[in-house]
């Protein structure tokens, strides 16, 4: 059975899209891995990559094609769907048709091993449904007080409406290891202050504009040989990721809905 993982942030801006991609390339090196950007309004991931795919998820909306069609072929042989600017198409349709769409990734179940998903940011309807889907959640943070704010609201919205109990946290722009573990610490400390949720801390990216770099080149930074250090920094994240606690929720998943 794949496990489906979740990228999500409280707010825009904070690198979500940047862990998405890198993370999916560095577990697409081992193992079957699908990357979904589902990031309404705001999906670019594709333009990340450097690719143009020709289908996007609004070809499937649209009854063009099916699923596996609009799968294209990306780095590292990284099996991706193309959010384009059809993705918001999931903002027009009714509930029911949203959780078909998350329900017909079953059909992907044989060819892939990992799902990873870009959801978009916040804590609508849309991006709820896709994190209460999947196995796993990855929360992207940055030390700042409406990152935290917003972070709160969104783990605080999973557990109260899905009774969603465990979390992934990265730390994103740290100056260094040590304050990204400060950062986690402070908002590890809040969260469980007022609610019984497990935060799984899974490490930070530092300050480093080799990040722009790869933002404008159209190259992720574990691609470039030069980036050794983000290469180990992103393969130690998506281990501790595979090795995280999944959540238990009995409504609509990614894959188990037989």
């Amino acid at each position: 059975m794949p496990t489906s993982l979740s990228i999500a942030s409280g707010k825009g801006g904070v690198g979500k899209t940047t862990f998405a991609i890198n993370l999916a390339i560095m577990q697409a090196k081992t193992a079957n891995c699908l990357l979904l950007d589902a990031d309404m309004g705001m999906a670019n991931a594709h333009i990340l990559l450097g690719i143009n795919p020709d289908l996007t998820i609004k070809d499937f909306f649209d009854g063009s094609c099916s699923l596996e069609k609009v799968i294209t072929e990306g780095p590292e042989k990284l099996k991706f769907i193309s959010g384009g600017s059809g993705i918001t198409e999931m903002l027009n349709v009714d509930k029911n048709k949203k959780l078909n769409f998350i329900r017909s990734f079953e059909q992907l179940s044989e060819k892939i091993d990992n799902l990873i998903v870009d959801v978009s940011a916040g804590a609508e309807d849309s991006s709820l449904n896709l994190l209460s889907a999947s196995d796993k959640i990855l929360i992207v943070l940055i030390n700042e007080p409406t990152s935290f704010t917003d972070a709160f609201t969104l783990i605080k919205a999973c557990h109260l409406e899905f009774g969603l109990k465990e979390f992934c946290l990265a730390v994103n722009m740290a100056n260094n290891e040590s304050h990204g573990n400060e950062v986690y610490s402070k908002f590890n400390k809040v969260m469980r202050k007022f609610y019984d949720v497990n935060i799984t801390f899974v490490g930070s990216i530092p300050k480093n504009n080799k990040i722009q770099k790869s933002v404008i080149q159209k190259k992720p930074l574990i691609l470039d040989k030069s980036n050794k250090d983000f290469y180990l920094l992103f393969d130690k994240m998506i281990n501790k990721i595979n090795k995280a606690p999944e959540n238990k929720f009995e409504g609509i998943k990614f894959f188990n809905n037989l």
